[in-house]
């Protein structure tokens, strides 16, 4: 790190590699770095056999590679890009104990069978690359910076890899993963990144404890060139962290703190890189823009978030977690009234009090929200955000997102293997200007373009009067007919006068409340289909049955996912785990 800048932005040539060492809090160093690239933009090859599978024009449109790929000569391949990259190292010593650990846990790794049947020191001994025998980390590094190492001694392929670690935008410390990741988020201008993901990890810490003194020595001579790689690399990170905090104390804590000896806690440290963050997102001037539509495939302008999540046939998505707070910064400017629109999913997947538990803020302002539209599976929400609450002296609005507690999914649904601590799934974020409602609503696409949709539009248009009174989702139905429209709660709230129900059957939650309102009303079902129900109090068109096709799903849905819900909860009453 010596010859990389100490603050760097990201340049459309720049190309970042993680090499990711084994047993190095790699994969949890991995989902982190993706955070900061879009979908498109991440290489899918995590080992060597797999970059065979891409054409060079393919290879040419990714901007980040990451994983074992010590045996693919990237730079090579790709000579007209310019390499940044990044690492995580270990204490040799413990990172070879994990290593052995994790291969006789692991069935499916290839050394599995061969190494169940070794001790730990002929462990130490064997499985190795090169003349460097088991110095992997000084192996790998190396490799990043002279492909070919076959006829060079051990002591030079040393000296390849500490230069290598001088040219490294970053070279982080797994005993010191916190602060690794305060300075990344530092050098790269990130939001600050705090150490909540665990990915791939052991259930037990891995220490030399109960280990003979003949065993660490064993591990020890055979890991001499990564030992002096790790202490050359870890004096030059403790020079770039001290580098860091007094920079960053000059900038944003001089006055308060001085020479206190307990200004660089990770609370300060953390509070100091987020001013450095806004200060860094402000100097790229990004395009203003009054509206942003985020999809989860785009880079994470946030934190509190668990991996992203990429379906083949349907958008990307986070769950919130492992905390119980989740935020993203839009970058909106704007000084008007906005909307802030977003969608739930996975809803059955997460335990229902949480997801009722659901509060939003934008910039430390709290907002009401309600359900658009709304299924067993999936809800769309609407939240108003009022002209006081949007941020006009930096380039992005926080949206905040907070429920009561996490759960795992494992202890809602124990047939789910899935361990990591969330809250509730989006799959879309978008704001925008109240004013743009009609053309900028998540609502409009693409329930619009079916046609149960389009058919139940045209038979109200048909026979709605202007002056009678609608209650259906306002959100798309206010502009589509010339006469007063109420939404669902206010309907339900304030007890308004009404001649006709518009019920989507997808918005659940209100399904139950306005039949009952519609029947004790005197209202009856004219007209229905996949989607939709019409109540009506005119006489002068014919009434449906209750038990029609159409009808019945309005209390035969409700039944199933009543009967469903009950039986998860018995099951995991009696047979599963609780929730944490």
């Amino acid at each position: 790190m010596r010859n990389f800048p100490a603050q760097y932005n990201l340049k459309p040539e720049d190309v970042m590699y993680f090499c990711h060492i084994p047993k190095t809090a790699g994969m949890t160093f991995r989902t982190i770095v993706e955070d900061y690239f879009s979908c498109k933009d991440v290489c899918p090859a995590t080992l060597n056999a797999h970059i065979a599978k891409f054409s060079q024009e393919q290879l040419e449109t990714y901007r980040l590679f990451r994983g074992h790929l010590v045996f693919v000569d990237l730079p090579g391949m790709l000579p007209q890009r310019n390499f940044v990259n990044v690492t995580m190292l270990r204490d040799p010593i413990a990172r070879v104990i994990s290593h052995y650990e994790y291969i006789r846990r692991t069935p499916g790794d290839p050394h599995h069978e061969a190494v169940m049947s070794m001790t730990l020191e002929e462990f130490s001994q064997k499985l190795t690359v090169g003349k460097v025998g088991k110095n992997i980390q000084t192996f790998y590094i190396a490799k990043t910076q002279q492909f070919h190492l076959e006829k060079l001694s051990p002591q030079e392929v040393l000296e390849i890899a500490k230069e290598g670690i001088d040219r490294y935008a970053f070279a982080g410390i797994l005993e010191r993963f916190q602060d690794s990741l305060f300075l990344l988020s530092y050098i790269f201008g990130w939001k600050p990144i705090l150490n909540q993901r665990k990915e791939n990890a052991s259930a037990k810490q891995t220490t030399y404890n109960g280990l003979p003194q003949s065993t660490i020595d064993c591990i020890r001579e055979n890991s001499l060139l990564d030992i002096e790689l790790y202490e050359y690399a870890e004096e030059i990170f403790n020079q770039r962290f001290d580098q860091m905090c007094a920079d960053l104390k000059k900038k944003y804590g001089q006055e308060k703190y001085g020479d206190r000896s307990d200004a660089h806690t990770p609370e300060v440290l953390q509070s100091w890189l987020e001013k450095h963050y806004e200060q860094r997102y402000a100097e790229q001037q990004l395009p203003e823009t009054d509206s942003f539509d985020y999809s989860f495939c785009d880079p994470l302008w946030g934190a509190g978030w668990q991996r992203r999540e990429c379906p083949p046939d349907a958008p990307a998505y986070r769950w919130t977690g492992p905390g119980t707070v989740s935020t993203l910064d839009l970058p909106v400017k704007a000084n008007e009234d906005l909307l802030l629109e977003f969608r739930l999913i996975c809803n059955t997947a997460t335990a229902p009090d949480i997801l009722e538990s659901l509060t939003v803020k934008v910039n430390d302002q709290a907002i009401s929200y309600r359900s658009l539209y709304a299924d067993e599976t999936m809800k769309l929400c609407r939240g108003w955000v009022p002209r006081s609450h949007v941020a006009v002296d930096r380039p992005f609005q926080q949206i905040t997102f907070t429920v009561d507690r996490v759960t795992t999914l494992t202890a809602v649904d124990p047939r789910n293997p899935d361990k990591r601590k969330v809250g509730v799934a989006l799959n879309l974020i978008q704001l925008f200007p109240a004013a743009q409602i009609g053309e900028k609503s998540a609502i409009h696409w693409p329930f619009e373009e079916s046609q149960p949709w389009t058919d139940a539009i045209d038979f109200m248009r048909n026979h709605l009067r202007p002056d009678e009174r609608l209650v259906a989702p306002d959100a798309v139905f206010q502009s589509k007919f010339f006469c007063e429209v109420y939404d669902y709660e206010t309907a339900i709230d304030k007890g308004i006068d009404f001649e006709w129900v518009l019920l989507n059957k997808g918005m659940a939650q209100h399904i139950f409340s306005m039949t009952l309102k519609a029947m004790q009303r005197g209202l009856k079902p004219v007209y229905a289909n996949d989607v939709f129900v019409v109540f009506s109090s005119r006489s002068d068109l014919p009434s449906l049955s209750y038990s029609s096709h159409h009808v019945k799903a309005l209390y035969l849905d409700r039944l199933k996912i009543y009967a469903k819900q009950t039986l998860r909860d018995l099951y995991v009453r009696y047979w599963g785990k609780s929730s944490s």
